[in-house]
């Protein structure tokens, strides 16, 4: 077991409430990002008011990943960003989840590996609390990775090499990301794994109450260090041009993000008004989409709204080009990406293991005349067409992360 040393001062803290109202603060600070005179998001618009709900929400996701899944002698899976706490432009495709490890010990990861069309798990150094002050020091996905006929698998995490899946568990490491990405979210079956540290006895013994602050100052590292890099990074796609997504080089989200993956990461400007139609020729790639986030670094309702689109749902025209339309209301188009009121938000690309970067073009237009600045092979969708895409699209996204 991991030794917490409580000094008298922090002891007394824990005590008397202090070390609580400290936590409370530190939330209250993170107000700044909605509130303040410098926020990005303009008095008056849906995301000004909606910044409580993602003030929310980040506490949310930070007491689950701190207090929650802090200890590594007695690690266990959970989500780290889901529907209900929406944080780090999290890919709708994407679930993630996460464990606490430490740098000394050995793991044993095995279950189902389930259909997911990528599987990756990637170790922090230290926890990722301290975000953007970790690093990512070891990784392998589906491709290093074997399992047998009937989707049974077994990872070995340790300093010491081992004989089938091995990743290396340096000095330093806190913790584990395991991301899987779906393409096909009718019939890919997310993984069914646990993880224990070897030579763990059970039950665990009680809980001290330095565990508990250590996980509390964790806690406050997250809200106060991790949301102003969020929101640095924000304001980045905000500079872009209006309604453009450069995109990145693999290697510069590495330290950070999904390895091979390039991000495109931009804005969109959208009035009720108008559309924005977005074109490109996806690249040869393992995985390609294209989502909508609010500027607050989160994603948009993806589960009843069609806010973002994968390279298996999106509609080619016949000259290869996939071309989405941003917009308020239902454009009649497969490929709508719905703004659901936000004029002003992020637009986020992803290709993995691509062969080329392709930039999309974008383009306003007034709504009234989309159907004139679009091919005439471009279809219709009729409005019963969307409603039932979009029910079975919520349907299909409650089965795949489950109850």
């Amino acid at each position: 077991m991991t030794t917490h040393e409580t000094g008298p001062e922090q002891t007394q803290a824990l005590e008397n409430g202090a070390l609580f109202e400290r936590l409370v603060d530190t939330w209250r600070r993170l107000g700044r990002l909605v509130y303040d005179e410098g926020s990005v998001a303009a008095a008056g618009s849906l995301a000004r008011a909606q910044g409580l709900r993602y003030m929310t929400r980040y506490l949310s996701a930070g007491s689950i990943l701190a207090m929650e899944l802090g200890d590594p002698d007695y690690p266990y899976f959970d989500r780290w960003a889901d529907r209900s706490y929406s944080w780090g432009l999290n890919n709708p495709d994407t679930i993630y989840s996460f464990a606490a490890v430490r740098g000394d010990a050995t793991y044993r990861i095995s279950g189902d590996r389930g259909t997911s069309h990528h599987l990756d798990l990637q170790v922090h150094a230290p926890h990722f609390c301290a975000a953007p002050k970790y690093r990512i020091v070891a990784g392998v996905d589906w491709r290093q990775l074997k399992w047998e006929e009937d989707g049974s698998i077994e990872i070995i995490l340790s300093p010491d090499r081992h004989a089938g899946n091995w990743v290396e568990l340096q000095p330093g490491s806190g913790s584990l990301c395991l991301r899987q990405y779906f393409y096909d979210w009718e019939r890919e079956r997310p993984a069914n794994l646990s993880i224990e540290r070897v030579g763990a006895s059970y039950p665990p013994p009680p809980e001290s109450p330095a565990q508990i602050a250590a996980q509390a100052e964790l806690l406050m590292t997250w809200m106060e260090r991790g949301a102003s890099f969020w929101d640095a990074m924000v304001r980045t796609c905000l500079k872009a041009p209006p309604n453009s997504s450069p995109f990145l080089d693999p290697g510069e989200s590495e330290w950070g993000g999904l390895r091979g993956l390039s991000y495109g990461l931009g804005n969109y400007h959208c009035r009720p008004d108008e559309a924005v139609i977005l074109e490109v020729t996806p690249p040869r790639c393992h995985y390609w989409s294209f989502q909508l986030a609010t500027v607050y670094w989160e994603s948009m309702d993806w589960w009843r709204r069609q806010t973002s689109i994968n390279g298996h749902t999106a509609v080619l025209d016949p000259d290869g080009v996939f071309r989405a339309v941003i917009a308020h209301r239902d454009p009649g188009v497969p490929n709508w990406l719905d703004a659901g009121g936000h004029e002003v938000g992020l637009l986020n690309g992803r290709y993995l293991l691509s062969e080329s970067l392709p930039e999309p073009s974008l383009r306003v237009v007034p709504f009234a005349e989309l159907r004139r600045q679009l091919p005439e092979t471009v279809r219709s969708v009729t409005p019963e067409e969307r409603s039932a895409s979009l029910r079975r699209r919520q349907r299909f996204a409650q089965k795949r992360d489950g109850l």
